[in-house]
C-alpha cells in the first residue's frame, strides 16, 4: 500500500489505514500541528512585535512519516545544523476539520496545512512519569485518595479539594527531553480548573527549582481525555505557550525558579487544581519528557478526497552531548 512512490491510486480510507498502522506496528503516530504565530505589520509592512494571531498547538494529529533522511550532521560556523527529509501522510482535509480542535467551527484560525507549518513527532522518550500504580504518588494541600487501572492515575478528592498532588522520584536524567506531554480529563464537576503543572529539576518541591505552566481560566474536560503537548525549555523559558480544548486557545504562561537548570536531574511532577468538590476525579495518564523531531511542510505533493501527502524537512537540530559540554 505504501512505497517510495505513495500511496497506489483507489478508494483508500486514510484514517483506517493509520489507526492500523499505529495500533498493530506503531508506524503510525499522533504528532502535534504547529503553527508559530503570526505578527502584525506596520504601514511599510514591517512586522512589529505585536502579535496578531496567536499560535496553533494542537496535538493528536494522525499522521504516517516516512523518513527519507532523519539526520545528516552538517558543521556549521556556529556549531552543529542537524538536517533530513521525510515524506508525511495524513487524512484529507475534510477529515481533519473534523477532529476536535482542527473543528473550524470552533478554530477559525486553522483552514489547512500549509508551507511551513510544523509536524513534531516523538523521536525517543526519555523519561515516563508512571501512572500504572499509585507508588510514588502523595498529595499536598489537597486531600486525595489515589488508584490505578493499570494505565491510568484517578486522583479522588475529599473533603479539602483545593491543592496539589506529585509524583516524586531519585534523580532521574531528563537532558535529551525538549517536550512534555500528558492527558487529562475530569469526572463528577465541569468547572475543576488546572492552575498549573510543574516539573522540579534539581531538587523535590523547592519552588528555585521549578518549571511552571500556568493556564489561564482552564478547566479540565469530562468525558474524553485532552492532550497536553508543551516545549519543556532548555537552557531559557519560553515566554508562553497554548493549550487547545476543542479549538478554544487558553495561553499559558511559562515561568522557571532561579535556580531551574535543564542539565539538573528530574526529581518531582506536580499538578495543582481548585474549584473542585467532594468526591470528583481528575485522571492522568500518559505523561512523558520526549525528544522531538519538527517537520517543516515544504510542499504539498497529492492531495486527494481520501488523503495528503506533504513533502517535509527537518532544518535544525542539536547535539546532547555539546549543549551539555557548553552549558
Amino acid at each position: 500500500m505504501l512505497s517510495e512512490q505513495g500511496i497506489r491510486p483507489g478508494s483508500i480510507n486514510m484514517g483506517r489505514i493509520l489507526r492500523n498502522l499505529r495500533y498493530h506496528t506503531n508506524q503510525s503516530k499522533m504528532v502535534t500541528y504547529y503553527r508559530p504565530p503570526i505578527y502584525a505589520k506596520d504601514s511599510y509592512g514591517v512586522e512589529t512585535g505585536v502579535v496578531s494571531t496567536a499560535e496553533i498547538l494542537l496535538p493528536d494529529l494522525p499522521a504516517l512519516i516516512r523518513p527519507a533522511l532523519t539526520a545528516d550532521y552538517q558543521l556549521e560556523k556556529a556549531g552543529v545544523n542537524i538536517i533530513g527529509a521525510a515524506r508525511a501522510y495524513t487524512p484529507n482535509i475534510k477529515t481533519i476539520k473534523g477532529m476536535d480542535n482542527f473543528d473550524q467551527d470552533n478554530n477559525t484560525n486553522f483552514n489547512e496545512i500549509e508551507g511551513w507549518d510544523r509536524l513534531i513527532t516523538n523521536h525517543r522518550t526519555i523519561y515516563t512519569v508512571p501512572t500504572s500504580g499509585t507508588s510514588g504518588w502523595a498529595s499536598g494541600t489537597a486531600d486525595v485518595t489515589f488508584t490505578s487501572d493499570g494505565q491510568a492515575l484517578t486522583a479522588t478528592l475529599g473533603a479539602d479539594y483545593d491543592g496539589s498532588f506529585y509524583y516524586t522520584t531519585s534523580a532521574t536524567n531528563t537532558l535529551e527531553a525538549d517536550r512534555l506531554r500528558f492527558q487529562i480529563k475530569a469526572s463528577g464537576a465541569s468547572n475543576i480548573a488546572l492552575t498549573y503543572a510543574r516539573s522540579f529539576n534539581g531538587a523535590t518541591q523547592d519552588s528555585d527549582y521549578k518549571i511552571n505552566y500556568a493556564p489561564t481560566s482552564f478547566n479540565i474536560p469530562t468525558g474524553s481525555w485532552m492532550t497536553v503537548d508543551v516545549p519543556f525549555v532548555s537552557g531559557t523559558v519560553a515566554s508562553g505557550t497554548s493549550l487547545y480544548d476543542a479549538g478554544t486557545r487558553y495561553a499559558v504562561t511559562v515561568t522557571s525558579g532561579s535556580s531551574f537548570d535543564y542539565e539538573a536531574d528530574f526529581r518531582d511532577f506536580q499538578l495543582k487544581i481548585s474549584g473542585a468538590a467532594d468526591g470528583n476525579t481528575v485522571m492522568v495518564r500518559g505523561i512523558e519528557f520526549y525528544k522531538s523531531i519538527e517537520w517543516h511542510v515544504h510542499s504539498l505533493k497529492e492531495e486527494t478526497d481520501a488523503y495528503c501527502i506533504f513533502n517535509c524537512v527537518r532544518t535544525r537540530g542539536r547535539r546532547d552531548s555539546r549543549r551539555r559540554s557548553y552549558g
